[in-house]
């Protein structure tokens, strides 16, 4: 059990860090609102955080590389607890101007990617402790983050009903305080390697951009999934609900629609972490990709009865549940310890930057060619995306177990 605990405690900081996270990106906005009324001032200062959930993406990672990942993901959660909690505390107390709310929410924002990488980054070392397969560790893994974005939304909107936005956000800084506790107190493990390069941290930081540009298999998953995120982006924030409200006439569709997926993809997340260790990695993303994302608009382009529709919205679900665990296993088991976070980051950089891209998108097409129109061009695009893995044979490299053969790292001294 002593083995198991710091798995065990990594994936229970997953999943409250994600609930906290979701949590905060309601109540921040909902707070603005509720105390300035204003619509610009809200949107600067949600403007505020993404950009810092951004900048922080790609920049952090040089830093976890130089001190570890344990030290930076109990350093960003407690950094949240100081950025989210001084929100409610200073509007109680000295009041809170809107430059001091954006300089927080920005903060608030700049602390989730380190955190978030740093926890991926301290996976392989908890799962070989805890004696059990990448896909497993991956799986569950991805499991938690489901499950507490999925239950921190709705928690967020009751709580705010009961106990106010102010209440909310102290609230979500609680839940970050208890993650730095669990990967403070019990994920003490040893981590593989850390950045040893000579040089600054803006060589640090090419060097792990060269990575990306040199492995043409991280190249390619980190375009294919910043391309289809994008287009999940404009399914989510305008198609699905263009549908709920002019096809159906139902708001109650929508969060029926997002529930079913989200609990598809936990179960997802759960087999492949079970079974994934016994499944082809190539053929298993290939066949997942192209069932979790074009058949869900072509679903809202035929319109079929809402049973048939929620079912269908399960099964692609339950397809985009083996994805991320997969690619997280892939990726773990080829970039080198001490480039995993540069390379991590930059990945997810690439994706929060095109997903307002992709929301952009879908509004403009919406608006320009009709709903119909729109939801077959954005299949289109996803079905050709997805059968790039199928298409371009660099993809079967993600059944290679073994690291490609780095330069040689030089050590300090």
């Amino acid at each position: 059990m002593r083995r198991r605990l710091p798995l065990l405690a990594l994936l229970g900081a997953f999943g409250i860090s994600h609930a906290g996270s979701v949590m905060t990106l309601l109540a921040i906005p909902w707070f603005v609102l509720q105390t300035t009324g204003s619509g610009v001032q809200t949107g600067v200062v949600t403007a505020a955080e993404t950009v810092g959930l951004l900048a922080s993406s790609i920049l952090s990672g040089p830093v976890i590389d130089r001190i570890g990942a344990r030290g930076i993901s109990v350093l960003a959660d407690l950094a949240a607890v100081v950025a989210v909690g001084a929100i409610p505390l200073a509007d109680a107390t000295t009041g809170l101007s809107l430059p001091l709310l954006t300089v927080l929410a920005g903060l608030a924002g700049l602390t989730r990617a380190p955190g978030d990488t740093a926890k991926r980054v301290l996976l392989p070392g908890v799962i070989t402790l805890a004696g059990t397969t990448l896909e497993r560790g991956s799986g569950s893994a991805d499991a938690m983050v489901r499950i507490g974005r999925t239950l921190g939304a709705p928690l967020a909107g009751t709580m705010i009903m009961v106990i106010g936005a102010p209440g909310v956000l102290l609230l979500d800084a609680a839940t970050f305080l208890v993650a730095a506790l669990l990967i403070g107190l019990c994920v003490r493990v040893d981590e593989e390697a850390m950045l040893t390069e000579p040089g600054g941290y803006f060589g640090w930081l090419a060097t792990g951009l060269r990575y990306v540009r040199r492995d043409r298999l991280i190249l390619a998953i980190i375009g294919t999934v910043t391309m289809m995120n994008a287009l999940d982006a404009g399914m989510n924030a305008v198609l699905q609900p263009a549908f709920a409200a002019h096809v159906m006439r139902s708001p109650v569709l929508l969060g029926e629609l997002m529930g079913v997926f989200g609990l598809g993809a936990a179960a997802g997340s759960v087999m492949y972490g079970w079974w994934g260790a016994r499944w082809g990695r190539w053929n298993t993303f290939a066949v997942c990709a192209l069932l979790a994302g074009a058949p869900r608009f072509l679903l809202l382009w035929v319109e079929p009865s809402v049973p048939l529709l929620l079912f269908g919205f399960f099964a692609c679900g339950l397809a985009a549940g083996s994805l991320n665990p997969l690619l997280v296993t892939v990726e773990l088991d080829r970039i080198p310890p001490h480039l995993r976070a540069r390379v991590l980051g930059a990945g997810e950089a690439g994706v929060l930057a095109m997903m307002p891209v992709g929301a952009l998108a879908a509004g403009v097409l919406l608006d320009g060619i009709g709903l119909e129109a729109t939801l077959l061009a954005f299949a289109a695009v996803y079905a050709v995306t997805t059968l790039c893995p199928v298409a371009f044979r660099v993809w079967r490299q993600m059944d290679d177990h073994r690291l490609p053969a780095p330069t040689r790292q030089p050590v300090a001294v």
